[in-house]
């Protein structure tokens, strides 16, 4: 939850220039943990997104003249490959809590390597679609088991922490991988482009084998592991307070269709602001999320806390949204400046929204099944991941100003509803009992 980018849909990347990566790396070492379990995840989660932001930042250029795709069938395919994520994410968090989350992620990434290898022999739609879909039906399934190791690992018992260092770690790589493969892609030629796919299956073999390391304790019970045991398994769906904060995340969670899709839309398409400008706001993101996650997402650890972070999550976007709706009628320079500030309130909002996200959901998992509670918490962030770009494009970005102001009063009403939502109506479930309705 809250790492970018989308798994679902395409990528833009960001190339920092060259102070600011510096910035990034020390940063990222600034918050380096102390312990032997999180630097070893730290690391992991470091070379998987930098294999996975490789692969994005090429993976059209292979799609469309090494497999020969049009831009609709790759789109199709990975549309569909997003869906077979959506209904597999659940039953495999149900997976990891059974057998455990370390041998489940290792089995993931092992899976995720051998389905990369095969691209390279892909020729037609096809089997594009095939090898998509097996990715696919994984992808989604990894945040909530990489959100419950972080907590596993967590130092100073501040699973919201874990996460943040986690996300810093994870944004830097993605920077670092996109000025890489910047490079290749203007050196290189057609025939090099498999190599964004072997070097991606390269790093989830290399997860794969760091991931012993970790050394994760046996969570859970006797009666968790047992299939179907106390009807247990629907706990989560007869809890209408934890889905109506999923579906909260998941409102909030738009800021990641917003940044790829919404924003770069509207910046090209009703506005006289340079093209340029859709590449700065992604730099000045990247930058801030390093720089601020870890700080902003302190104190979220307490579920009032979690609340009011998503509150501030939701205040900033309605900023955003109106900052980005007043650019319509101005001129380009003014329009450029003033994108150029609301790409701050967005990112601000993109990072109170994962703090609080990660808090909620983790306060709300009990123990013996915290994976599957995780995987069912992101139901509303992964239901916006694969409808936001359409219904952005469709009731926002074609509706002009109004159509902002109104995605603006939607995340603002949000935003105030979760610490309603979130505040506790009872004390508190121990850690390893399901809290009840």
């Amino acid at each position: 939850m809250g790492l970018r980018p989308s798994t679902t849909h395409g990528e833009q990347s960001t190339t920092p220039p060259p102070s600011a990566r510096r910035g990034l790396a020390q940063r990222a070492l600034g918050h380096f943990p102390k312990s032997r379990a999180a630097r070893v995840f730290v690391l992991i989660a470091f070379v998987d997104a930098f294999g996975r932001g490789f692969f994005l930042a090429g993976s059209m250029l292979f799609y469309t003249q090494v497999i020969g795709l049009s831009t609709a069938q790759v789109g199709l395919g990975l549309s569909i490959a997003g869906l077979f994520g959506v209904a597999c994410a659940i039953p495999t968090g149900w997976l990891a809590d059974r057998f455990g989350d370390g041998p489940t992620l290792i089995a993931l990434q092992l899976w995720r390597a051998a389905a990369f290898l095969v691209y390279p022999f892909v020729d037609d739609f096809h089997m594009f679609l095939v090898v998509a879909c097996l990715v696919g039906a994984v992808e989604q399934a990894v945040g909530p088991i990489i959100q419950s190791v972080a907590g596993a690992t967590a130092e100073e018992g501040s699973p919201v922490g874990a996460m943040a260092l986690i996300a810093v770690a994870r944004n830097a790589a993605y920077a670092l991988s996109a000025v890489i493969a910047t490079v290749v892609i203007t050196m290189a030629s057609s025939g090099t482009y498999v190599g964004f796919v072997l070097a991606n299956a390269a790093a989830f073999l290399a997860t794969a084998a760091l991931l012993p390391r970790l050394r994760l304790p046996r969570r859970g019970s006797r009666e968790a592991k047992q299939p179907g045991g106390s009807g247990s398994k629907l706990l989560p769906f007869k809890n209408a307070r934890f889905l109506l904060l999923s579906m909260a995340n998941g409102i909030l969670y738009l800021h990641v269709p917003i940044l790829s899709v919404a924003f770069p839309l509207w910046i090209v398409t009703h506005t006289d602001a340079p093209r340029g400008l859709i590449g700065a706001a992604l730099v000045v993101n990247t930058v801030l999320a390093v720089a601020l996650q870890v700080r902003l997402s302190k104190g979220g650890d307490d579920m009032a806390h979690a609340g009011r972070k998503q509150r501030a999550a939701g205040l900033m976007l309605a900023l955003f949204c109106v900052l980005t709706a007043a650019t319509a009628s101005m001129g380009a320079l003014t329009a450029g400046l003033l994108l150029l500030l609301a790409s701050v309130p967005l990112t601000l909002g993109e990072l109170w929204q994962s703090a609080g996200g990660w808090g909620i959901s983790y306060r709300l998992s009990p123990e013996v099944q915290r994976t599957y509670y995780l995987s069912v918490y992101q139901l509303g962030a992964t239901g916006m991941t694969v409808a936001g770009p359409a219904l952005l494009s469709i009731a926002v970005v074609n509706t002009g100003a109004t159509g902002w102001l109104g995605l603006g009063a939607v995340f603002a009403l949000t935003g105030l509803a979760v610490p309603l939502l979130a505040r506790p109506t009872e004390l508190p479930a121990p850690a390893n009992t399901a809290p009840t309705d």
